[in-house]
């Protein structure tokens, strides 16, 4: 899984070229050019990488006007420049800081203030040293379920003694160390809990590319596989342990099979995290998506009265508070070939969802996208609400997360760009 190349960065050795040329041009004093009109060009337009060969010229070597396109010629250059020592100390010194009050920070330009957001954004993401896209994009949408991570948080003295539970240490252990800018030690956290979840899921022990749904799945069970053992430890201290993962994101389903010779019905329910859903070919939207899961099928069924073939549906019997639906963009050929599927899916804020108990009205707060065009190569990104944000607030302000590199964007936007590459999506209930 390769690594999406992200615009405005530039190797070490790229670097060394420019502050060498910097360097390299300040020794070298422009010819009859006043200081302050340098100066005021600079805090204008920056620096340039390179000062022009013949900044004036003779009326022998150059026509009339030749000093008016040479002018011209800067201009267009305008976006080959290089920040002056001043200024990259105190871009250094902008990248250290990371209070709170730089939210409320004095008007200084919309590019200022876009460029020192940028940097602070960077301490919600994650490092990527072997091929972690898939657990860090998985990692920034749990994080987004805030009464979720809240709800381990609040039990706490539970989990924290219990030997077995090192996987819910790891996993609150990235939480608090989320805003961090420390990426040391964010990457020894990434690599304990990627350690945790595999001593039961020994697939996830390398550092190859691995599925974000396959991987979030097991995260999910391995989690709620814990609840009893730690039910008990907290009825031993005469506490009470509630699984997060069963309070918030599971929920059942009821199959009903009607024999379609007697009329005999049979009715089962099973226990789910998530919901795999079948692509509509040419694009459709996620309710459509789930009324063609949850629609009436024929299928073989060898009932006592001598009948073959029944009628099944399907149904939710409740709705989780955190809805988890998985898209079936990987199929195998007749050849047995993996191969995705760019059919487009229309996503909006809001789904409305029906079952036993009563309907209910959901809103996408993160989602999970493949980014390639084949299945044997790609890159996992997140889209997140952010959760200091009420749902209903008029800002809609969402982060992506690709990796280190945290830029804003809007709920809008990520249903708009997210069509053909959206993998997961996460839908919260309104209570």
């Amino acid at each position: 899984m390769f690594g999406l190349c992200c615009c405005g960065k530039r190797s070490a050795k790229v670097e060394d070229a420019f502050r060498q040329t910097d360097s390299s041009e300040r020794s070298v004093t422009t010819p009859d050019t006043p200081t302050e009109k340098i100066l005021w060009l600079y805090r204008l337009f920056g620096r340039p990488t390179k000062k022009r060969q013949c900044s004036v010229a003779t009326s022998e070597d150059k026509p009339s006007g030749s000093k008016k396109k040479a002018k011209k010629r800067w201009w267009r250059r305008k976006n080959k420049v290089a920040p002056s020592p001043e200024e990259e100390e105190c871009s250094k010194e902008e990248k250290r800081r990371d209070g709170p009050e730089d939210q409320k920070a004095k008007m200084m330009g919309a590019k200022s203030i876009s460029t020192r957001q940028t940097r602070r954004y960077k301490c919600r993401g994650f490092p990527n040293p072997a091929q972690f896209c898939y657990m860090n994009s998985c990692l920034q949408s749990l994080l987004t379920l805030e009464d979720f991570v809240g709800a381990f948080r609040s039990q706490e003295q539970v989990w924290s003694s219990d030997p077995e539970a090192a996987l819910i240490r790891a996993f609150m252990d990235i939480r608090e160390s989320h805003l961090s800018p420390d990426a040391h030690r964010k990457i020894r956290l990434l690599v304990a809990f990627k350690e945790a979840v595999s001593v039961w899921a020994p697939e996830f022990q390398d550092f190859d590319q691995k599925d974000a749904h396959e991987f979030l799945t097991s995260v999910l069970d391995q989690m709620r596989s814990l609840c009893p053992q730690l039910q008990a430890a907290a009825a031993s201290e005469g506490r009470i342990y509630s699984c997060p993962v069963e309070d918030h994101l599971v929920f059942k389903m009821q199959k009903t099979k009607t024999c379609k010779g007697c009329g005999a019905v049979s009715i089962t329910e099973e226990e789910f995290t998530n919901l795999s859903l079948d692509l509509i070919p040419g694009g459709g939207t996620v309710e459509e998506m789930l009324r063609c899961y949850l629609k009436e099928t024929e299928l073989d069924y060898n009932c006592e009265c001598g009948a073959t073939t029944s009628c099944q549906r399907l149904s939710f019997v409740n709705l989780p508070k955190v809805l988890m639906l998985h898209l079936k963009r990987f199929r195998f050929t007749p050849s047995f070939q993996l191969q995705k599927v760019h059919d487009p899916v229309d996503l909006f804020r809001d789904l409305v969802v029906s079952s036993n108990q009563g309907g209910g009205c959901l809103s996408l707060v993160s989602t999970i996208s493949h980014v390639s065009y084949t299945a044997e190569c790609g890159h996992y990104i997140c889209d997140g609400v952010d959760v200091n944000v009420a749902q209903e607030d008029p800002t809609d302000r969402w982060f992506t997360y690709n990796d280190e590199e945290v830029t804003e964007t809007t709920g809008k936007a990520v249903c708009d760009e997210r069509k053909n590459v959206s993998y997961i999506l996460f839908y919260k209930r309104h209570d």
